[in-house]
């Protein structure tokens, strides 16, 4: 959004110019041209990432400061309206870029220029009152603006801690299920795959909570590195965690993967971890309950079978339906 205003904005800038060479108006053809030449340096700066838009903010003010500080000494004659123009510009981008006290000082050295200018050079004196009454609305609005900001970064920041696991840093059961809920709604070639880290209370007892903690970071590492930025992964409960695989992927290809990656790296204490999956594919089911029955009781079959492995074939879904109801 930055990049598209600074570039709309040095793109007016220099559309003014052209007009004003063609036209001929009164208005210093230097005016809009230094002013296009700052927003077009703002956007390139803001494109190569060189430097921080923080940076490239302060930049803009202090340039701007600049030509207006020029405009202001140079006048001859009355202030015109281009002059508070740009008086007006720097008040909405004092109250923008700086913080409340010192965009307060600022604006107050603004118009106390503008009140010398008009001392020296004349004009009506309405025109400081106007932008006096300027300041005084964008110092509301910006107070209120940043306001509403920081109450929306604190309910993102609210959302984010109850959808967020602690341990992990993953989605939590919570934030997974509103994914799986839509991806049955809407994805019928996505899947689900329950992975369950084979043995884990053996290591909690032998090597202490912190270890386990440890393996259960590292897992969640292990299995977003697998499964990228095309699913998501969130931690299920306890030792289990829960991939949601977008139509179009192979299920059974990922659960591999995800199996030899965790088996394949050791953790803290020369300790190999193991996982055990179990996976379903929305089209085999006809409700989320049985989509996760199934995949549930997939894992336990991989559990049954050796652990260390993957099962996305079997049971069918109409032996667990027999199995629950019995």
């Amino acid at each position: 959004m930055y990049l598209w205003v600074s570039a709309l904005a040095a793109a007016s800038q220099l559309m003014g110019a052209l007009v004003i060479a063609v036209v001929g108006a009164e208005t210093p053809l230097w005016w809009p041209l230094a002013g296009g030449s700052i927003c077009l340096a703002a956007w390139i700066l803001l494109r190569s990432q060189r430097l921080p838009w923080q940076w490239v903010d302060h930049g803009i003010l202090g340039a701007a400061s600049l030509i207006v500080s020029v405009q202001l000494a140079t006048q001859e004659g009355p202030l015109t309206a281009d002059t508070l123009f740009g008086c007006v510009f720097l008040l909405l981008a004092g109250f923008s870029i700086l913080p409340l006290p010192q965009a307060m000082l600022y604006v107050a050295a603004v118009l106390s220029a503008v009140g010398v200018a008009l001392l020296v050079h004349g004009g009506p004196y309405s025109l400081f009152w106007n932008l006096a009454l300027a300041g005084l609305l964008t110092a509301h609005l910006s107070t209120f603006g940043r306001n509403i900001s920081i109450e929306r970064a604190e309910t993102r920041a609210f959302e984010a801690l109850a959808n967020t696991d602690t341990l992990t840093g993953l989605e939590n059961r919570r934030a997974m299920l509103s994914r799986v809920q839509a991806a049955f709604t809407d994805e019928a070639g996505a899947a689900v795959l329950l992975i369950d880290i084979d043995r884990f209370k053996r290591i909690n007892d032998h090597f202490g909570h912190d270890v386990g903690d440890r393996v259960l970071r590292d897992v969640a590492v292990r299995l977003e590195q697998v499964v990228g930025v095309t699913g998501h992964v969130a931690r299920w409960g306890g030792e289990e965690f829960l991939v949601l695989v977008p139509g179009g992927r192979d299920a059974q290809v990922l659960s591999e993967e995800l199996v030899q990656r965790v088996r394949a790296q050791q953790v803290d204490a020369g300790i190999t971890v193991t996982v055990s999956v179990g996976g379903a594919a929305r089209s085999e089911v006809t409700s989320l309950e049985d989509w996760l029955r199934l995949a549930d009781a997939r894992l336990y079959a991989a559990k049954e079978h050796g652990r260390d492995r993957a099962e996305l074939a079997s049971p069918a879904l109409r032996d667990v339906l027999r199995t629950t109801v019995n």
